[in-house]
Parts: C-alpha cells; structure tokens; sequence
C-alpha cells in the first residue's frame, strides 16, 4: 500500500473489510454480474431500456478494484488476528479506496432502490436486474435479492467511523498480527457494527 499508515492521498478512504466468504462472494459476484450487466447495456447505441443516468460501468470497476487489492486467498480462512490476550479471531483487511468508486456504487445502488419502489422511468432497470437474475444459475435470483446483495456490499464499504479509520490504521502495514488495546476496541466496534450486514 503506497500511503502511509496515518496518511492517505486526496480522494482516498480507508475501509475495513471482513474476511467473510459470503460478504466477499456478493462483492465478486454484484460486479462480475450484475453492475457489469447493466453497464454493457448502457454502453449500446441505441439504449431500448432508457436506463436512468447513473455511473454503471463506475460501479462495476469499483467492484473490481477492490477485489484485486484483496490477497487471493481471502474469505478462505486467513491467519486470524489476535487480541491483546492471544484469543484468536477472523481476520480483516484494511484497505484505501477510492471516494468516487464509493460514490459511483452508492447513486447506482439509489437508482436500484426506486426501480424496486416502482418510480416512473425505472421499468427498464428493473427489466435488466430481472435479467440478470434470470441468468444467475439455479435457481435464478429476483431483482429484490440482487439489490439487497448489493446493499450488503455498499453498508461495509461505506461504513465510515472512527472505529474502522483507527482498525486500519493499525493493520495497514500488513504485519500487525497481534491487536493492542486501542485496536481491539476498534475491531470489536467495526465487527458488531457489520453484525446485521453480515447475517445470511
């Protein structure tokens, strides 16, 4: 990681990611599928949906970016970390994001919410996350599951407290195994608060 562990460049944030297979299987799979669905169809020239204007294809590239900041074997049981008395627990990453890709999955995710509340102008998106839920697998996923699949995803990128700045100060260099007080505190903060998030 290019910044420093107390410093981060203009436009950057930090997020504290859980080391949770479900969580980091929607965040693959919304971008892989879904945004990457509806960015394709707002790149054709002639767009038949008449989708409502939102960073789409942004979206998408901001799933894959933090997916490759992530080590490969993340979500397979990891080294846990240790509290300040040696307790073992599921391992977080620490990682700086962009602010415009939070931004980007955040006004895509807006737009989803009123295709669900059935707005005016809307019917297309709706059409499109039907279709790729339709395409999913067996069984194939309704576009109230799609959208909720993403709004797991956005409620821990954009949690934003000074519980999740302080974890990531303390893990940003990678090699901090053992947490001391002030990082337990905060890692026992950001967890409880992903609590509900993370629930299947």
């Amino acid at each position: 990681m290019n910044e420093s562990a107390k410093t981060l460049r203009p436009g950057r944030r930090w997020c504290v990611l859980p080391d949770d297979k479900g969580w980091l299987r929607d965040l693959r799979t919304v971008g892989d599928r879904l945004l990457d669905h509806l960015a394709a169809a707002t790149a054709l020239d002639d767009d038949p949906w008449e989708l409502p204007a939102a960073p789409y294809a942004e979206a998408a590239t901001a799933c894959d970016r933090v997916v490759s900041m992530l080590p490969e074997r993340a979500g397979s049981g990891l080294e846990p970390l240790l509290s300040p008395t040696g307790t073992p627990q599921p391992t977080v990453h620490a990682l700086a994001v962009d602010s415009g890709d939070l931004d980007a999955l955040w006004e895509v995710l807006t737009r989803l919410h009123r295709a669900l509340d059935n707005e005016p102008g809307t019917e297309g998106l709706l059409d499109l996350v039907g279709q790729a839920g339709a395409e999913w697998g067996d069984p194939p996923r309704s576009p109230r599951c799609l959208i909720s699949q993403l709004e797991r995803v956005v409620a821990v990128l954009e949690l934003d407290t000074f519980a999740v700045r302080t974890l990531a100060v303390v893990m940003a260099d990678g090699t901090a195994r053992t947490l001391d007080e002030t990082g337990q505190t905060a890692y026992e903060a950001v967890t409880a608060a992903w609590a509900t998030t993370l629930q299947p």
